[in-house]
């Protein structure tokens, strides 16, 4: 069992993989001379380091490269800590558990298991990341499992049936796991595990070897390859929205203004057709848009003088700086200073009364409201909406 600290690579981060694996220009925009970073990304941070101390402490892991710190000592050092992350770490760390326990079980020796491991990957020496967690059993002549903790909303899977590709996050992870211990445990199947509990996406797949090791020569080494040429080659996609280069690639901009120039008369007048090969490259192209907004802010809030704009304070509002002296006064000329009491909206009221309870204490007084109705591509998996036509009714 081994466990290290976090440290991610920036040209190479397997995190971004799926956008350096199809635009080799990128790895020149993230080479980590302009790193971001963001309150969701940090809270993801520190929730993995919390998650991390749990199953060391509970399954009494030892560091022999670092000082090993308790919980609570970790907890200290947390400055998002909050109720949210203390349950998703506290999920994390039974899943990762009970997996391993699961594994032991089945296994004919004790699996190795790594958490918060540290992996080298030898195409590049910017290239490494940090596997949340992995354990190698010999359960069917040696399985290999990776998993990795998401803390976003947006939904990642371990495998998309709409490309027919598996994560090439986790997919380096586990290549790289592999290689690291192939000597010592050998591996006929790989697992690749998502845990995203913030909305209660578990997932995984499973394939052989060799078709892990496919990827790393068919996929990745040449993908590699093609980022290490003079003038790499720019593939706009919708991955762009990863790259910090998002907001000055040309071919990006080359590639969303083009779409401006296929309207060339007014929406109403155009055909069913073009419409429909229209809407699906609007969603990137707004993106586009925002992109670019928000970095012309960035450089002018960082003393860039943009020669036809300026910085402005938008329209303010009134606040009040000293409640206790606006109760007195309103009280002393017989005016009531507070609002109307309004329950507390069930994301509340689910951390107060807790998930097990909610459903027995007031279910029976919650009803799921029906969302908005959008326009989304025929694969999207959600049931299609029947529309009642005004005769009809």
């Amino acid at each position: 069992m081994s466990r290290s600290p976090t440290i991610h690579s920036r040209k190479y981060s397997p995190s971004k993989s799926g956008t350096w694996l199809n635009c080799p220009l990128s790895t020149l925009l993230n080479d980590g001379s302009s790193q971001e970073t963001n309150p969701q990304a940090e809270f993801g941070t520190q929730c993995h380091e919390l998650g991390a101390a749990l199953i060391s402490q509970s399954l009494n892991l030892i560091d022999y490269d670092s000082e090993v710190k308790s919980v609570d000592e970790v907890i200290k050092e947390l400055d998002m800590y909050s109720e949210e992350m203390q349950e998703i770490a506290d999920g994390y760390a039974d899943f990762v558990i009970q997996t391993i326990e699961f594994e032991r079980k089945r296994s004919a020796i004790e699996p190795l298991i790594v958490i918060e491991q540290r992996l080298e990957m030898d195409f590049d020496d910017d290239a490494g990341g940090t596997l949340d967690c992995g354990i190698i059993s010999s359960v069917d002549s040696g399985t290999l499992t990776v998993i990795d903790l998401k803390t976003g909303r947006g939904p990642v899977y371990a495998f998309d049936p709409e490309t027919g590709k598996f994560n090439s996050q986790l997919g380096i992870y586990a290549l790289y796991f592999y290689k690291a211990y192939k000597d010592l445990y050998p591996v006929k199947k790989v697992r690749l595990v998502i845990y995203q509990p913030v909305i209660n996406n578990t997932n995984d797949y499973e394939m052989p070897i060799e078709e892990l090791l496919r990827f790393e020569s068919d996929v990745l080494i040449p993908a590699v390859h093609r980022t290490k040429v003079a003038n790499p080659e720019a593939h706009p996609g919708k991955y762009c929205r990863y790259c910090t280069g998002r907001a000055i690639c040309p071919k990006r901009a080359e590639k969303n203004l083009e779409i401006t120039k296929d309207v060339k008369k007014p929406i109403a007048t155009l055909t069913d057709a073009q419409i429909e090969a229209l809407l699906p490259k609007l969603d990137e192209l707004v993106q586009f848009a925002n992109d670019v907004k928000e970095f012309a802010l960035k450089r002018a809030l960082n003393g860039h003088k943009w020669s036809s704009f300026k910085l402005v304070h938008s329209k303010g509002s009134r606040k009040i700086t000293n409640e206790e002296a606006v109760v007195k006064a309103c009280e002393e000329a017989g005016i009531d200073p507070y609002g109307a009491r309004k329950v507390a909206g069930i994301t509340e009221l689910t951390k107060r009364i807790g998930k097990d309870k909610v459903n027995s204490l007031i279910g029976d007084y919650i009803t799921m409201q029906v969302g908005s109705i959008v326009l989304v591509p025929k694969t999207d998996p959600r049931d299609e909406v029947n529309i009642i036509e005004e005769g009809d009714k």
